[in-house]
């Protein structure tokens, strides 16, 4: 997952600050304290690790699906399936992030027993940071994936429209003396977060990313926008999107799937989003700390890979997030100003406070 550091921020506010004023928003709009406090963490952990698209920024268009019917503010899951190695969950047009988080932890401990298991999530709102589901496994000693599915942004190789999400995914290992492994990223060349990112800076962006809404290649970001995105790697990317379209909408029974999944703003409608999640037990193959030791040694080689004259070191999926995530523990997270007003203001209307008394200049 790309990493972007907020422009002119106002000041940096701990976790916790963080974490309470989202609660308490999610909470005055009439979610459960319990699945307001995991929506919480999961954009707190967005914004810890640099991934501000999907972070605390989303609290207004989450507000407008609560209140405009799209998401279930009280959704009750409902188990559709539930076997040793395979479990299936229909949201009921809640959060899956929500439904994600529980579910990930529900295959994590059957596979204590099982060895592996399969989560699938149907009919929900999203997903969020892919990274969040896949970290939780790692976590529990466990060997995490989590995919998700969502509305038509990429044009196949030799096409010009919107044919299929973007479709992120998430890999994490566990290490021992490093921090894990953890592969985030989408199957499209540039994510929409990236686009905007360039927008903002006035900058243009690299050749053979999107096109206009006309089917040209474009490197404005506003006519990307108003366009499709192109896969990464041609059809490479193309076929690992279509494949997690099978793996997410297809395989998971949901009513919405391919094309009929909507965008988050249209809030008077379900979304939905699917997810496949994965958590396999690397102790049923091996002592747990030989597998640790062997994936330590896999990055230590990667690190000690000679580099070009400008890198410093070879780094692995992740590292960077994490480390950003572990100062951003220690300092607070820089809000960008703008983004403050916001929230100051929605918070406002709700009678939650936002925690202007500890932001650090």
């Amino acid at each position: 997952m790309q990493v972007v550091e907020p422009q002119s921020a106002a000041g940096t506010y701990s976790h916790e600050e963080l974490q309470r004023f989202c609660e308490r928003v999610f909470e005055k709009l009439g979610m459960p304290a319990a699945d307001a406090a995991v929506l919480a963490a999961h954009l707190v952990w967005a914004d810890a690790r640099g991934i501000t698209w999907l972070g605390v920024r989303k609290i207004p268009q989450y507000a407008a699906r609560l209140r405009d019917g799209g998401t279930a503010a009280d959704a009750q899951p409902v188990t559709v399936l539930d076997k040793p190695s395979v479990l299936v969950v229909d949201g009921r047009n809640g959060w899956g992030i929500v439904t994600g988080h529980h579910v990930m932890n529900a295959i994590v401990a059957k596979a204590r027993s099982s060895g592996i298991c399969m989560g699938l999530v149907r009919n929900t709102s999203t997903a969020g940071a892919l990274g969040y589901f896949a970290t939780l496994a790692v976590e529990q000693r466990m060997i995490g994936m989590a995919n998700t599915n969502c509305p038509p942004l990429q044009a196949a190789p030799g096409g010009t429209t919107k044919l299929i999400g973007n479709q992120a995914f998430a890999i994490a290992s566990p290490a021992g003396r490093h921090p894990p492994i953890v592969l985030d990223m989408a199957t499209s060349a540039i994510t929409l977060a990236r686009i905007h990112g360039y927008e903002l800076r006035g900058e243009p962006l690299p050749p053979g990313v999107a096109l206009d809404g006309a089917g040209h290649p474009t490197v404005d970001p506003a006519s990307a926008l108003a366009g499709v995105l192109l896969p990464m790697a041609a059809h490479r990317g193309f076929g690992l999107a279509l494949m997690w379209e099978i793996f997410t909408g297809v395989l998971s029974g949901s009513e919405q799937f391919f094309s009929d999944v909507l965008m988050p703003d249209v809030a008077n409608r379900p979304q939905g989003i699917s997810m496949f999640l994965l958590a396999i037990n690397p102790a049923f193959v091996m002592p747990y700390a030989d597998f640790q030791a062997r994936v330590d040694r896999v990055i230590d080689e990667i690190h000690a890979a000679p580099a070009v004259a400008d890198v410093e070191r070879i780094v692995v999926p992740g590292e960077r997030s994490q480390a950003l995530a572990a100062r951003r523990k220690r300092e607070g997270i820089p809000i960008a100003r703008g983004l403050v007003a916001t929230l100051r203001q929605f918070g406002q209307e709700l009678d939650v406070s936002w925690p202007d008394r500890s932001a650090r200049a």
